[in-house]
């Protein structure tokens, strides 16, 4: 069964569902068409060398004008996921990178490691805040600390939006590579003052009008909520932060220690 024939009946993805998602989206249609052709292709749903259906039948399965799906499979050509073959027709490139999902660890180790390559856009920033509220078990909350909201990124894709404090005393050691780089990974490599412990709890919600836009997401998507304290020996809350994701990218580890009985 050729490519086309798989997309119109429906074997390679729901085009209700697709539809949906684009007449959703927060970005201009040829993007947010774009983002869906590239998860189908990174998600192995039209592997390498297959041909894409002509630009008619891909306006029928998504619901979308000519010239938006023209704009579409442009952003994917000048990204080297597909190739255009003068009276042939478009085909996935022989060689694409998947997606990397984002593991969210109860490991510091593994959790550091998975910060790797992966880069922070500021949105806003504030010197000298308070720190919200804690719960009684979370520490307790140094004099000031330094806001920062931040969409992160891996390669171009955005995955979490997230809003941060950190201890101002913590940001002073190290500025530059705090404002440029993920926190928490300066962190570990600064070795001061001395991390003890990191809190993580989570919890589902549907994304807003604001986090979907910044994720490329539907409003009302689910959203995975992580809520994340690191305290020092002292048990000072050296950082918290707030972070929505996108939960088609991440999976969250955890690992529970079973006593002997």
């Amino acid at each position: 069964m050729d490519s086309a024939a798989m997309g119109l009946n429906g074997d390679v993805h729901d085009g209700e569902e697709a539809r949906r998602r684009l007449r959703t989206s927060a970005l201009p249609l040829y993007v947010a068409l774009s983002n869906l052709l590239r998860a189908e292709i990174e998600e192995g749903r039209w592997p390498p060398g297959t041909q894409l259906p002509t630009l008619e039948q891909l306006s029928e399965m998504y619901g979308m004008a000519r010239v938006t799906v023209r704009q579409a499979l442009g952003v994917l050509a000048d990204d080297g996921l597909i190739d255009r073959v003068q009276g042939k027709g478009t085909f996935v490139a022989d060689v694409v990178t998947p997606r990397k999902t984002i593991h969210l660890d109860s490991s510091w180790d593994n959790f550091l490691q998975m910060l790797d390559g992966n880069l922070p856009q500021a949105l806003t920033v504030e010197a000298d805040v308070s720190l919200p509220a804690l719960r009684p078990e979370e520490g307790e909350a140094a004099p000031s600390y330094r806001y920062m909201r931040r969409v992160h990124r891996v390669g171009n894709q955005p995955y979490c939006v997230i809003d941060l404090y950190l201890d101002n005393a913590c940001y002073a050691l190290a500025p530059e590579a705090f404002d440029q780089a993920m926190v928490i990974a300066v962190l570990g490599r600064l070795g001061q003052p001395k991390v003890k412990k990191m809190t993580q709890s989570f919890r589902i919600l549907a994304a807003d009008l604001t986090v979907a836009r910044l994720l490329d997401l539907p409003v009302g998507a689910p959203v995975g909520e992580v809520r994340r304290v690191i305290t020092d020996k002292a048990g000072h809350v050296l950082y918290l932060g707030i972070g929505q994701y996108r939960g088609d990218l991440v999976v969250f580890n955890t690992t529970l220690e079973v006593p002997d009985t």
